[in-house]
């Protein structure tokens, strides 16, 4: 029997849908870094990418004019991004000597403001602002299918992974670090070595 004093509404249980709906719930995918051994010539010669400002020489193939050390900055990591930025700062004269480049890749579009940082901290690095985060989905180190946000606390935008990878002249990725644990020592000595078995190697088929 009904309870006919009952102030909730009664429906027929025919009537109810058990099934939840994900239809509008996005799923996020975790990133998956660019790997050594992975040449990105060929993504840069159909696109300029910002290669320009990292002394890109542009032929019939594209090449570097340096090694490239490229770090992928982004104030919203804190102190951790000031740590890396003092460690490759430590490293630059010794990466410079084995004709490598350390450049910071800045993800936020405030190069005054990480001008001033490096400025405060005494340190001296090239920087390369990354518009529309070009570099870094190259590097598949961000994607707006893998928020930072999704997979890290206190992070409140999109940001790519403090990540490092260093290039060779033909563009291949010789060493890299996604620092997907967000680690605060970054392999300062493993990225001068890589530079440095790079620029030996280049130096003896010029001479070979």
């Amino acid at each position: 029997m009904k309870n006919a004093s009952s102030k909730y509404p009664e429906f027929d249980h025919l009537e109810l849908d058990t099934e939840l709906e994900f239809d509008n719930i996005k799923s996020y995918k975790k990133l998956q870094p660019l790997k050594s051994g992975y040449n990105i010539a060929l993504e840069v010669q159909q696109t300029a990418y910002g290669f320009s400002a990292l002394q890109h020489k542009y032929g019939e193939t594209p090449k570097l004019s340096k090694i490239l050390v490229a770090y992928f900055y982004s104030k919203h990591w804190g102190e951790l991004g000031l740590e890396h930025l003092k460690q490759l700062n430590a490293i630059r004269n010794e990466v410079k000597f084995h004709d490598g480049n350390i450049v910071v890749i800045d993800a936020d579009g405030d190069e005054r403001g990480l001008q001033q940082l490096l400025w405060d901290n005494n340190l001296v690095l090239p920087i390369h602002t990354d518009n529309n985060a070009l570099l870094a989905k190259l590097f598949k180190v961000y994607s707006d299918d893998s928020p930072a946000w999704n997979f890290y606390g206190g992070i409140d935008v999109n940001v790519p992974l403090p990540a490092i990878f260093v290039v060779d002249h033909s563009f291949k990725i010789i060493f890299d670090y996604s620092n997907e644990e967000l680690l605060s020592r970054i392999p300062s000595q493993e990225i001068v070595s890589t530079v440095f078995r790079s620029n030996n190697y280049l130096a003896g088929k010029r001479s070979a």
